[in-house]
C-alpha cells in the first residue's frame, strides 16, 4: 500500500515529497508505481522497505548505500522494470550476492539500468571472495540476471575497469542500447579474463562468435583507457546495429563488430550515422571483417 509506505518513511524521519514524474529524467520512465529516493540514509543498519510491486526505482544522492542488495525489497520483488542510480558515492556494486548461493530474480524483468556519477562503483555484481572474479565460478547465482535488459547506460563511474563479465554478457540477447561514457579507468566492455583462462585450460585457439542480435545503438565515449570490447579470440555479431558512436577512445585498436546488414549497400540509409572522433582513431583502428571501412564509409562522419 503506497500510503502506508509513505507514512512509514515519515515516521522514521525521511523527507517525503510528491513530484511530477513526467518532469524527471530520463523522460521515458513509467509514471505509475514509481519510487524516488533522494538523500536517504540507506544501509544495512537502516533498511528501507519498499512496496513489492514497484515498477520503477530511482536513487539519488544516497551516500550510505553499498548495493541494491542492502534493501530487503530486492529479496521480495521481480517486478522492477526500470532502475537508475545517480550520485551515490558509497555504492560499490549494483548487486551483492557474496553472501548467498540462491539465484537472483530481482532483475528478471529489468529493461532499463542507468548508472551515473557513482565514484566508488567497481563491479556490477559482487560474489563471494573465493570466486575471486565475478565470472570465474560456474555455480554463481547469476544466470539470467540481465536477460530482459533493453537499455544500459553507465556514465561517470571512474573505478569501473571491466563492464560485463563474460557470463553476464551472454544474458544480453535483448539489449538494444548500450552507452558507456566518461569512465576514466574502463579497459574492457566484455571481460576476457575468464574466457582466456578457459581456452588455455582446454587448449582452444580458434575464434568464436558472440551475438548481440538486437543491439541497435552503441556509444563509447571519453574512455581513455579502453583497450578492448571483448577477447581477441571473439567476434561480436550485431545484426541490428545502425547507430555507432566512438569518441576519444584512443587506446582501442580493434573493432570486433561484425555488421552483416552494412554489407548490403543497397539497403536504405539508417536513421543515424556512424559518429567518430577523432579522425586519426578511425584511420588507425582495425576491423575484424574485410573491407569494413570501405563498406561503412557512406554512413561515416567525424566530429
Amino acid at each position: 500500500d503506497p500510503a502506508t509506505f509513505v507514512e512509514s518513511l515519515k515516521k522514521r524521519g525521511y523527507g517525503v515529497q510528491l513530484v511530477d514524474v513526467q518532469e524527471q529524467e530520463p523522460p521515458f520512465l513509467p509514471r505509475k508505481r514509481v519510487v524516488i529516493l533522494s538523500g536517504c540514509p540507506i544501509g544495512r543498519e537502516d533498511p528501507v522497505e519498499l512496496p513489492s510491486d514497484v515498477r520503477c526505482l530511482r536513487i539519488f544522492e544516497c551516500p550510505d548505500i553499498r548495493s541494491l542488495s542492502d534493501m530487503p525489497f530486492f529479496q521480495q520483488t521481480n517486478k522492477l522494470g526500470f532502475c537508475s542510480i545517480h550520485h551515490c558515492r558509497g555504492i560499490e556494486s549494483v548487486l551483492d550476492l557474496s553472501s548467498t548461493s540462491q539465484p537472483c530474480n530481482s532483475f528478471q524483468n529489468l529493461e532499463l539500468l542507468w548508472l551515473e556519477n557513482l565514484d566508488n562503483l567497481h563491479m556490477l555484481v559482487k560474489v563471494a571472495e573465493e570466486a575471486s572474479v565475478v565470472s570465474k565460478s560456474s555455480s554463481l547465482p547469476m544466470p539470467g540476471i540481465f536477460s530482459h535488459l533493453v537499455s544500459f547506460v553507465i556514465k561517470g563511474c571512474p573505478n569501473m575497469k571491466q563492464l560485463f563479465p563474460c557470463k553476464l554478457a551472454h544474458d544480453l540477447q535483448n539489449l538494444k542500447k548500450l552507452v558507456v561514457c566518461h569512465c576514466v579507468q574502463m579497459e574492457e566492455i566484455i571481460s576476457s579474463e575468464e574466457e582466456e583462462e578457459s581456452r588455455k585450460g582446454k587448449g582452444i585457439n580458434t575464434r568464436t562468435r558472440f551475438s548481440l542480435p538486437k543491439l541497435q545503438e552503441l556509444v563509447l565515449a571519453y574512455l581513455p583507457e579502453l583497450k578492448s570490447i571483448c577477447s581477441s579470440n571473439r567476434a561480436v555479431i550485431c545484426d541490428s546495429l545502425w547507430d555507432i558512436e566512438v569518441r576519444e577512445c584512443m587506446k582501442l585498436k580493434r573493432m570486433p563488430l561484425y555488421l552483416p546488414h552494412f554489407r548490403d549497400t543497397h539497403q536504405s540509409v539508417p536513421s543515424e550515422d556512424i559518429c567518430i572522433s577523432p579522425r586519426e582513431w578511425w584511420e588507425s583502428v582495425e576491423w575484424d571483417y574485410p573491407k569494413a571501412k570501405e563498406v561503412l564509409r557512406p554512413w561515416l562522419y567525424f566530429v
